[in-house]
């Protein structure tokens, strides 16, 4: 499934590189208020779909580390590998995991999300929060966390939409160009970043396009679960035996 990257995509990943760096200080202040908090709930949710007795789970794109942090509080014993491309995400994270008393269970390492660097079968469940989209090559992005996932295991995606509400809708669209650009350029100072956010949602697989994807690659039990009146979405598949 692995494929030779073109200059094109190899010029997102760079561009995707550069914004993530700029903004990591206030990343996750700029989550909280650009999503009135809701994206808490959603990794809390998130995290309550593990697979039983999960024992090792792997984040990729984990960012500032929230994902592998709020499966340490609902899971103590649970070990997690945060795997990103973005130092500075990691070093922020590697702080937090710190503060948080949890680097017996919180591994971090560089890497992305094409070439995850663990043999077949390794996790319980594998997860990706607000990633997706930045990859340019999905369907390898998506074969790659069913490859490392054990039978029975859970690919767990988080991702955000347009909802099907058409007030809901309009809201939302009016929200992502006007208000996330505004809040981004006052707190980040770099208004490109969060000018691209609105620019990658939109250019997102649909829900439906995005589990007939995970079909494809092989993955059961396949849902789409929508989250706050739809703008986010929490997707699910099982690896079969």
């Amino acid at each position: 499934m692995n494929r030779t990257l073109d200059i094109q995509d190899a010029d997102r990943i760079k561009t995707v590189q550069r914004i993530f760096n700029s903004v990591t200080p206030q990343y996750d202040l700029l989550n909280r208020l650009l999503s009135g908090r809701q994206d808490v709930y959603w990794r809390r949710r998130t995290v309550r779909h593990f697979p039983e007795n999960s024992e090792r789970v792997i984040d990729i794109a984990t960012g500032t580390g929230d994902i592998a942090l709020e499966a340490i509080k609902q899971h103590p014993e649970i070990n997690v590998i945060g795997l990103d491309f973005v130092p500075r995400m990691l070093q922020f994270a590697a702080v937090k995991t710190k503060n948080a008393n949890a680097e017996k269970h919180i591994g971090l390492i560089a890497g992305d999300a094409l070439h995850i660097p663990f043999q077949n079968n390794y996790f319980d469940a594998a997860t990706i929060a607000f990633g997706l989209r930045n990859i340019p090559d999905i369907p390898t992005a998506l074969g790659e966390m069913q490859r490392v996932v054990r039978p029975g295991g859970k690919v767990l995606i988080l991702e955000m939409t347009f909802p099907k509400n058409i007030g809901m809708r309009r809201f939302f669209n009016w929200y992502l160009n006007n208000i996330i650009p505004l809040l981004g350029r006052l707190i980040s100072r770099d208004s490109g970043a969060y000018r691209y956010l609105p620019d990658s949602i939109q250019a997102f697989l649909s829900p439906g396009e995005l589990s007939n994807l995970m079909e494809k690659v092989g993955l059961i039990e396949v849902k789409a679960i929508p989250l706050t009146f739809g703008i986010t979405y929490l997707h699910e598949g099982v690896k079969p035996d």
